[in-house]
């Protein structure tokens, strides 16, 4: 099982937080740019694909509004998914193009 929070952790200028603390939606979030790209509760995650979403839908996940997927804490994929999956969250929520289309952005030479 993928170690979500020592990858989410493992990315660049991540801040670590809690949502909805003391009810019973209260979940580890993990931020960038003050946005949370990672929520962990206690039996799921959820994190936000566009370029990875029909991979998560084809793994038998559920994809909702937004690009936002569910996955279950005693099921989640293999740990090199799980990386790629949550770099692709906040590359999206950060705003980064890459992650929108899974291609990194080309840039004239000058």
């Amino acid at each position: 099982m993928a170690d979500l929070d020592a990858i989410a952790r493992g990315l660049p200028d991540v801040e670590p937080g809690i949502a909805c603390a003391g009810t019973a939606l209260e979940s580890r979030t993990y931020r960038t740019r003050k946005k949370a790209f990672l929520f962990v509760s206690k039996t799921q995650a959820r994190l936000k694909l566009a370029a990875s979403a029909p991979e998560a839908k084809r793994l038998g996940f559920a994809v909702g509004a937004n690009g936002w997927v569910t996955l279950p804490l005693d099921g989640l994929p293999p740990a090199a998914v799980a990386r790629k999956w949550v770099a692709e969250s906040q590359a999206l929520v950060a705003g980064r193009a890459e992650a929108k289309t899974g291609k990194k952005k080309k840039t004239a030479k000058r």
